[in-house]
């Protein structure tokens, strides 16, 4: 299902889910003028399409004690076997929130959460002791003014 199969209910659930992802099917229904039953195919046929790829909760991290957060951007060696045990830690390790690989400059954009510098230099030594690790840049965030990933999906969905 591609976005220009996206029917005006299938809109309409998405953009009450990201609203509120802890609404009832009835809630659904009633909000997108179908009945509850209608609502949940629409839900099962989305999951089944991978748009709906699960459902989750949004914590703060400052309030859970990460005090820190940083963006690390990596620039790695070609060799796929030293690639490979790093793929590994940065896959296992709990402060990386997201990986992303890039086209460009830099090999990998990582997002980081740490309870505090010790913490975040400790990270930092033991990814930059990898073989594959050719250079790696970090940024400390300094205050998030907008956290709101669904707007952009929220403009789509409007259309």
């Amino acid at each position: 299902m591609d976005d220009q199969k996206l029917k005006k209910k299938d809109k309409c659930i998405l953009r009450a889910l990201l609203a509120d992802g802890r609404r009832s099917y009835s809630e659904l229904g009633r909000h997108c003028g179908v009945s509850r039953q209608i609502a949940l195919e629409h839900v099962r046929k989305l999951a089944a399409a991978g748009i709906i790829r699960g459902f989750s909760v949004s914590l703060d991290a400052e309030k859970l004690g990460f005090a820190f957060q940083a963006y690390t951007l990596i620039i790695a060696k070609p060799e796929r076997h030293l690639r490979e045990q790093l793929y590994a830690f940065l896959r296992e390790s709990t402060h990386v929130r997201r990986i992303q690989l890039l086209f460009g400059r830099f090999d990998f954009f990582l997002e980081l959460l740490f309870r505090d510098k010790n913490e975040m230099t400790a990270f930092l030594q033991e990814l930059q002791a990898f073989e594959a690790v050719e250079r790696t840049e970090t940024f400390i965030v300094n205050q998030t003014i907008k956290d709101k990933p669904e707007d952009a999906f929220l403009g789509f969905l409007d259309q």
